[in-house]
């Protein structure tokens, strides 16, 4: 009998065993000494994030090196289980240096250049590291690209010329050029379950910095920050449930844009400088804890509610301080609807409307200059 016992027990505990990850490992990646055909160990990493990725199981860290660097790159979960990402300060960049040779002249401090026509005829160009989009975000904050014969210094504009290419019009200098190829930072598809993002950047992508689709939970994110995008730096679509601590959201059309089932929760979290909304929550629960919204543009600082004909919707936010840059013009607040609850916040100089929606807690207390 006990012999029997203690065979099921084994039994048991190999069936347990084979539920949990068979192995678990680090995988290193380092784009100055890396190759996509290493094994991704320290010794040899490798070139890519997405090879990482696409070698990762259960269990396994992904670690980028050097310290701080700056990865040309991006990368694609597609249904992935488990995974963490430890960017170690880096920043993936969605643009690619433009030679500062090979342009023609068209006349004095005026350069245009054949180039392929960008992923969704999106432009982003960036000046010495300063980037422009001459106006070609989605909101009506953004006038069309002027005619090339309007254009100042440190201005541009493209022009399709067919289906495949342009010509890409330049006015100054065009010796630090860079100009943005790549669609999304981090993104995610599929069912995504437990997968981990901490300590890195996403900056100047064509879309968004952190693109989660798919019914992706408990995704987790800790130290990042996007900024620098065409659309969001941060946003979540689907039934995405994600946490956000520490995060920094700015210079993007919004900072963060949580949409359709989308659940979400921001903790010590900052948006400032965005040019459309710096906040938009239109999904189906969210909360924002210990944040700040610094509006310093004609952006709305926080749009939230319920997409039109549903009916659930929830926003806790608590500890949030608003405030606006401008002393004139205060920060506009609009929410639209569900079920919002105010905890311990703060505003200052803000145009706060809550029509439709239902209020629990007390409302914002001003905050002092």
């Amino acid at each position: 009998m006990r012999i029997f016992v203690f065979s099921v027990i084994l039994c048991l505990n190999g069936l347990l065993l084979g539920l949990a990850p068979l192995h678990a490992a680090d995988l290193h990646v380092n784009p100055l000494v890396g190759s996509d055909a290493n094994v991704g160990s320290s010794e040899a990493p490798f070139k890519t994030l997405q090879a990482a990725i696409n070698k990762a199981v259960e269990g396994d860290v992904i670690k980028l090196h050097p310290r701080g660097a700056v990865y040309r790159q991006s990368g694609h979960f597609r249904s992935q289980v488990g995974i963490t990402i430890e960017g170690n300060g880096v920043t993936l960049d969605g643009a690619d240096p433009l030679p500062a040779t090979g342009w023609e002249e068209v006349e004095d401090g005026l350069y245009r250049r054949k180039l392929q026509r960008t992923p969704l005829d999106r432009h982003l160009l960036i000046f010495d590291g300063r980037m422009e989009r001459m106006g070609r975000t989605q909101s009506s904050n953004s006038p069309d690209f002027p005619p090339v014969s309007k254009l100042k210094p440190r201005q541009f504009c493209f022009e399709n010329i067919d289906e495949k290419s342009g010509w890409l019009y330049v006015r100054g200098d065009i010796s630090k050029l860079e100009w943005s190829t790549r669609v999304n930072g981090i993104a995610t598809s599929g069912e995504c379950r437990k997968l981990a993002v901490r300590n890195l950047r996403a900056r100047n992508f064509l879309n968004d910095g952190f693109n989660i689709h798919g019914d992706c939970r408990d995704l987790k994110f800790n130290g990042i920050q996007g900024f620098d995008c065409f659309d969001e730096g941060f946003s979540a679509h689907e039934s995405a449930q994600c946490t956000v601590d520490r995060g920094a959201f700015f210079g993007n059309e919004n900072g963060v844009a949580d949409v359709n089932q989308a659940e979400t929760i921001y903790r010590v979290c900052r948006f400032f400088g965005n040019v459309n909304v710096d906040v938009l929550l239109i999904g189906r629960k969210h909360a924002l804890v210990d944040c700040e919204i610094v509006n310093a543009t004609n952006a709305s600082a926080l749009v939230a509610g319920p997409r039109a004909g549903e009916e659930s919707f929830v926003l806790h936010l608590e500890r949030v301080s608003i405030e606006t840059k401008d002393k004139e013009q205060p920060a506009r607040v609009r929410l639209d609807g569900g079920k919002v609850t105010f905890e311990e916040c703060q505003f200052g100089n803000v145009d706060l409307n809550t029509t439709g929606a239902k209020v629990d807690g007390e409302l914002p207390t001003p905050k002092v200059p």
